[in-house]
């Protein structure tokens, strides 16, 4: 909870999206362990936010040993939950707008104690015989129990910025200075009815990628995908599916003018339903379609892993 307390020493209870990992922990006789939160002192499914220098993969298996003493496997990303539905006021008054990426997993060891602090207590349930549950948790069991192949994205109401494009993060650069920061945000694979892929020249470096941006308050993920790409690209585009999450602390990035982020990247494939193709002149400097043996360069290789994944089309969402 370092980050989170650091945080909020700056920003006070203003509401400020955090980046959550939770676990669907599921034992042999299909039973799910949930825990009593101290907090809400309700029932929940164990995790916790992530933090700066760890990847999403670490934060879960961080979280859930904290939490119940045990060790996972993890398995599939059931689904990603970011709709504004799923925004928190916490007892103490802090705001939060949730991205959670909820994992199926099952114990590997360790022996289950509550650790008195987040978890009062323990417990496996029977899928049939859950208590009630907060609204998020009760939404990453319902799409367990519907078993669909491909990660969910699209629970919860889409909603609608609450913030101009960009001011989320200018607001808390304002409040942390350069110190890094854990930022939601999307880019986008989008082909062609020729099969070639759509990539602008970004304006902060000068180099290819992805179109895409970070997330603004009050919106869902999938739709902050859509804003970007209508800004930066001047198409209407529909996300298909969820390609992955990308959450590797070494692509921790810093700007031009000194801040650092470290980036959740939800990448998802999209096809073309409008507009026209143009540069907007402030994030892009140029856009175009490019056949996959023929990608311009300098091209760096976290664009090339998410081009790779969506080829690959694994049955659900990497993370990586």
């Amino acid at each position: 909870m370092d980050y989170v307390r650091w945080l909020r020493q700056h920003i006070g209870s203003e509401p400020v999206w955090l980046v959550y990992a939770t676990a669907l922990i599921v034992d042999e006789a299909g039973r799910v362990l949930l825990q009593r939160r101290a907090d809400f002192e309700a029932w929940g499914l164990p995790g916790g936010v992530m933090e700066p220098g760890e990847s999403l993969l670490q934060a879960l298996h961080r979280e859930v040993e904290e939490e119940t003493g045990l060790t996972i496997q993890a398995g599939k990303l059931i689904g990603l939950y970011t709709s504004p539905e799923f925004m928190v006021r916490y007892p103490s008054g802090d705001i939060v707008h949730p991205v959670t990426a909820c994992f199926l997993t099952r114990p590997t060891g360790g022996a289950l104690r509550p650790d008195g602090r987040e978890s009062q207590a323990l417990q496996w349930f029977p899928l049939e015989a859950l208590p009630p549950l907060p609204r998020w948790y009760a939404a990453m069991i319902a799409d367990y129990r519907r078993n669909d192949p491909a990660t969910v994205f699209r629970s919860g109401v889409p909603g609608q910025p609450v913030r101009k494009p960009g001011e989320t993060i200018q607001r808390l650069r304002e409040r942390v200075g350069p110190a890094t920061l854990v930022v939601p945000a999307t880019s986008a694979v989008i082909f062609n009815e020729r099969g070639e892929i759509l990539l602008q020249r970004r304006d902060d470096n000068g180099e290819w990628g992805l179109p895409g941006g970070i997330m603004e308050l009050g919106e869902r993920i999938d739709q902050t995908l859509i804003r970007e790409v209508a800004e930066e690209t001047g198409l209407e585009v529909e996300p298909t599916r969820l390609v992955g999450l990308y959450t590797d602390p070494a692509w921790t990035f810093t700007y031009p003018n000194g801040d650092r982020s470290q980036p959740v990247v939800a990448c998802f494939e999209a096809r073309i339903t409008g507009g026209r193709l143009q540069a907007d002149g402030v994030e892009s400097l140029e856009v175009g379609f490019f056949p996959l043996n023929q990608l311009p360069e300098p091209l760096d290789a976290r664009w090339r892993v998410r081009i790779e994944d969506a080829m690959a089309r694994y049955p659900y969402a990497v993370v990586r």
